[in-house]
């Protein structure tokens, strides 16, 4: 392969490892919406733009729902749609002692000017009293420890909130008369925040901002948010301690794996980075093997029941795997894809394959458990794919004596070494004619193998090498 000079040389870039979003683009919102998030900004945009009771909904989506995605170029869209929308990433501003200054902070910055820039000032004047004596730097006097202190503070803290609560109260009504429409106020990433941090702001948001014509719309990962709570208060009824903040969940649908899984392809530019190996291959089995990858990454990743994080991983991990591959070994693009996502969903089944210590077979009963628990999405059309990935496995682990297993197989003859074979292969009839085909299709697989000139046993155990030295020295 060639080194690192000579692919800078030749345009040869290596895949990102981190995706930086690219800006919004005013003229075409929802660019590159693979996973089809504008029916869900449609959606909520319905529920909201008519509300004028106080209302604060929860997004739910797990790591890689396109969660962040939908609600930045939701909040474009409102504004497109002549809505006044706030997005306020909460993660980023979580280092505030009090969220009342970062939720004060975003609103003043989002009316720094026009008609409502004067009342954003006064909440925010207003608001800057009700935060802690610590944060705004007042000495804790003498007379303020004794009860007379203690009930003036009291009185003066709610006759400030009061006051607060009345000047967003005008705010927004201005908003509504102007634009029809509640104030939204998007509040993205919570679940990475603080915990203490995660649950003031919740309390900030009920007890002083619960106004009419204003919406909250959280994004959250719930389960992770469980997780912040149980950590504060021990083992509460989280279910139940949230149903206090939010007035209505919503949960974002989960991609469809496989979709998601050519999601990343397209994301981490992978697609133009196997194209470009190719051109730079020194064989005909490379350039094959590059050009097919970014299709059957997904089929074999979309049957295996990868959550999309783990998947988000391996996508990363194939690349950098291929990039190290040398002359005289290949990564036939299903044998990779089986290693990396074996690595990740059984790390010991992985150690003893390439050690040398566990059969092929076992590797593809692994792949049709996962199959059969968690139900993956590629359709039946895309069988040979998955046959010829475990016909490389086969190849791998012990050739000669399994391409005969599988000879007795198309010929109705009883196995001398069934072991050799995944259960499910060796329930195959030979007298079936859509399981013949599948024995056909495994043989024709060792076949095509066989005609390469390729050591399968080494570039397994080469690959192996590639994806731990990576993993390794890679964060998930």
């Amino acid at each position: 392969m060639l080194d690192e000079a000579d692919e800078v040389e030749k345009g040869l870039t290596r895949p990102a490892l981190k995706v930086v979003e690219p800006e919004i683009d005013p003229n075409d919102i929802w660019f590159e919406d693979k996973l089809e998030r504008e029916r869900i900004a449609e959606r909520l945009t319905t529920i909201v733009q008519d509300e004028q009771a106080p209302f604060v909904i929860s997004l739910d989506g797990r790591w890689g729902t396109g969660k962040t995605f939908l609600l930045k170029r939701w909040r474009a869209q409102l504004e497109d749609d002549e809505f006044q929308a706030i997005y306020f990433n909460a993660w980023e501003d979580d280092f505030c002692d009090d969220p009342l200054l970062a939720i004060i902070g975003q609103l003043s910055e989002h009316f720094s000017d026009g008609k409502f820039k004067e009342l954003a000032l006064k909440i925010a004047d207003v608001a800057l009293g009700l935060l802690t004596k610590s944060l705004i730097g007042e000495a804790v006097k003498l007379e303020d420890v004794k009860p007379q202190g203690i009930l003036r503070d009291y009185h003066e803290q709610r006759k400030m909130k009061e006051e607060v609560k009345g000047q967003l109260t005008q705010l927004a009504a201005e908003v509504r008369s102007e634009t029809g429409h509640p104030l939204i106020f998007i509040v993205d990433e919570l679940d990475r925040c603080r915990p203490t941090f995660a649950i003031e702001l919740l309390e900030r948001v009920k007890h002083i901002f619960d106004v009419p014509n204003i919406v909250f719309v959280f994004g959250i990962n719930r389960a992770e948010l469980v997780k912040s709570l149980q950590s504060v208060f021990g083992e509460i009824d989280a279910d139940e301690y949230l149903r206090r903040f939010f007035d209505m969940p919503f949960i974002l649908p989960n991609p469809d794996s496989a979709r998601f899984c050519r999601f990343l392809v397209g994301m981490y530019d992978l697609d133009s980075f196997f194209d470009d190996m190719s051109k730079t291959a020194n064989n005909d089995i490379h350039i094959k093997d590059f050009r097919s990858l970014s299709e059957t990454l997904p089929r074999i990743l979309g049957r295996m029941g990868l959550s999309l994080r783990d998947m988000d991983y391996c996508v990363r991990l194939v690349a950098l795997a291929a990039k190290g591959l040398k002359e005289r070994h290949t990564m036939f693009p299903a044998v990779l894809a089986l290693l990396v996502a074996v690595k990740i969903t059984d790390p010991d089944l992985y150690q003893r394959f390439v050690l040398g210590m566990a059969r092929g077979a076992e590797i593809i009963d692994h792949m049709n458990e996962r199959h059969q628990l968690y139900g993956g999405d590629e359709p039946d059309r895309n069988r040979r794919d998955l046959e010829w990935a475990e016909a490389g496995i086969y190849f791998a682990d012990n050739r000669r004596t399994t391409w005969v297993q599988l000879g007795l197989l198309s010929e109705g003859k009883q196995l001398t070494r069934p072991e050799l074979l995944a259960e499910a292969t060796r329930g195959l009839s030979a007298d079936d004619e859509s399981d013949k085909r599948r024995i056909d299709n495994l043989l024709g697989g060792m076949n095509w193998f066989s005609q390469q000139g390729v050591n399968y046993q080494g570039s397994v155990g080469y690959l192996a090498e590639l994806i731990d030295l990576y993993d390794n020295s890679s964060s998930r």
